[in-house]
């Protein structure tokens, strides 16, 4: 297996989770960071020991030894820093929201095949062990059919206008930002088609953007109730009830544990795993992918990125 090397476009905080997974991932290397700030590029590159430092976006596609990129800047920007990046054939893990809308999905994994580019979302959490166990119970009938589905993700977010959570300048707003969590873990878990959706969403009183949203997801034989805010803190939990059993399991919180439970609410199962950085396993998955000729990944494939733009469409556009 040959090492990928990746170059990062934005040096803000989830870049710096990325480079420590990288540094912990066995066949990657960080070889190049570019930022709109060429001195928080040359910083970001001392701390993580990253060779190359740019101040351009193109400049490191142009000059850099890099096989792939890390896309971390805000919401907005996704869209044309893909378009940039297959300009010069390179793969891309792009951060969720990869994109804003259901077109701009399409599109993008248009111009990746088209060059023979990889091209994945960064939804993390599908690949973590805590929800890989959980989609084996489910596969496996371990909590038989699934009949409901409830989580709650949250946050108590800044006051800012000008913040990327609430401004809309910057793509800005529940939805985009940790409704994603909710929808497609649960979506690949689940395994089955969409049939409805319904949702309702409040606003932030000074910019607008979704500051709560409610959400149900009617699946063929389920139904799925989400809700995500950026305005206050919560528990944060995903439930999963079969008519044998449930299954309870976090987000994505590091060393937390999934518990199986039978029929009669008796404990049945739990699994734990006190992983470090879970960055690590989804890029594990790139890099496997890109070592084995593949475009796509088929834990997280384009058609759940486009199903849930196409959620993002109908709730907060009417779409």
């Amino acid at each position: 297996m040959s090492d990928i090397r990746f170059g990062i476009i934005g040096a803000g905080g989830i870049a710096n989770t990325f480079a420590e997974a990288a540094s912990m991932t066995d066949g990657a290397v960080v070889t190049a960071v570019a930022s709109s700030s060429a001195d928080r590029a040359a910083a970001f590159a001392a701390r993580h020991q990253i060779p190359q430092a740019f101040g351009s976006y193109e400049e490191m596609l142009q000059k850099a030894d890099i096989d792939a990129v890390y896309i971390a800047t805000t919401h907005n920007f996704h869209m044309d820093n893909i378009r940039l990046c297959l300009q010069y054939k390179k793969h891309i893990l792009c951060e969720k929201a990869m994109v804003l809308t259901a077109a701009d999905a399409r599109e993008a994994f248009r111009l990746a095949k088209e060059q023979n580019c990889f091209l994945m979302e960064a939804m993390w959490s599908r690949f973590l062990p805590q929800y890989q166990k959980a989609k084996e119970w489910i596969d496996t009938g371990r909590i038989g059919k699934i009949q409901l589905v409830s989580s709650l993700i949250g946050f108590k977010g800044s006051s800012d206008p000008k913040n990327r959570i609430i401004n809309p300048d910057l793509a800005g707003g529940a939805l985009y930002d940790i409704g994603v969590y909710a929808i497609e873990p649960l979506t690949w878990l689940i395994g089955e088609e969409i049939t409805d959706v319904i949702g309702v969403w409040r606003p932030h009183a000074v910019t607008g953007v979704d500051e709560r949203v409610t959400m149900i997801l009617r699946f063929e034989s389920c139904d799925a109730a989400l809700q995500c805010l950026v305005s206050a803190p919560t528990k944060e939990y995903v439930t999963i009830v079969g008519d044998k059993g449930t299954i309870e399991l976090p987000f994505v919180s590091n060393g937390h544990t999934i518990r199986l439970y039978g029929e009669k609410r008796e404990l049945v199962e739990e699994f734990t795993d006190n992983w470090k950085n879970g960055f690590v396993y989804e890029l594990r998955e790139v890099i496997d992918c890109i070592n084995s000729g593949r475009i796509t990944s088929d834990t997280m494939p384009p058609e759940a990125t486009i199903q849930c733009c196409e959620i993002y469409d109908k709730l907060l556009r009417g779409e």
